[in-house]
């Protein structure tokens, strides 16, 4: 492969990499609080209503933060009877189609995503809940990761129709 592409795919896995420790991060937060919201319950009696709320958000953060770095790793969740009952040039064409469809797919999430956070910034559409923050804090995260996913799902395309390197 060309140098500049492994340069750029070197930068994505780097992202990529950013991106999990940042949702590991998340993680460990959400630990923290759960765990310093049972104590205080617990031990003093005293309830905080924002601390589950807070878990829920974290939640989604946490599951597309990590989503780029397990594609890119191949730990994503994958049906692996069919694709490994079969030979090697059949199991290419189904990386090449797999990757081609999840592209695919992911870029026109990523621009849905895009088109569905600029509305709720536009109309300041607000979650109904106890701290009511603004939606498109919420789901901000969605079109950069989908389109994070879509360059994931291109490299796997190009490796597999170039079989540089294991698909």
């Amino acid at each position: 492969m060309p140098e500049l592409y492994e340069r750029s795919c070197r930068i994505l896995s780097r992202i990529n990499l950013i991106l999990a420790i940042l949702g590991a991060c998340v993680l460990a937060v959400v630990a923290l609080i759960i765990f310093f919201e049972v104590v205080s319950r617990t031990f003093l009696g005293v309830s905080r209503l924002w601390v589950i709320e807070v878990a829920e958000y974290a939640l989604v953060y946490l599951t597309f933060l990590g989503a780029p770095y397990l594609l890119e790793k191949n730990q994503h969740v994958a049906i692996d009877l069919i694709y490994d009952s079969v030979r090697p040039k059949a199991r290419r064409i189904l990386a090449i189609f797999n990757s081609l469809l999840g592209g695919l797919l992911c870029l026109a999430l990523a621009y849905a995503g895009l088109l569905v956070v600029l509305d709720q910034f536009a109309t300041g559409v607000r979650e109904a809940s106890v701290m009511a923050p603004q939606k498109f804090w919420i789901s901000i995260v969605f079109a950069p990761v989908m389109l994070l996913l879509a360059l994931q799902f291109i490299d796997k395309l190009c490796r597999a129709a170039t079989q540089s390197k294991e698909f």
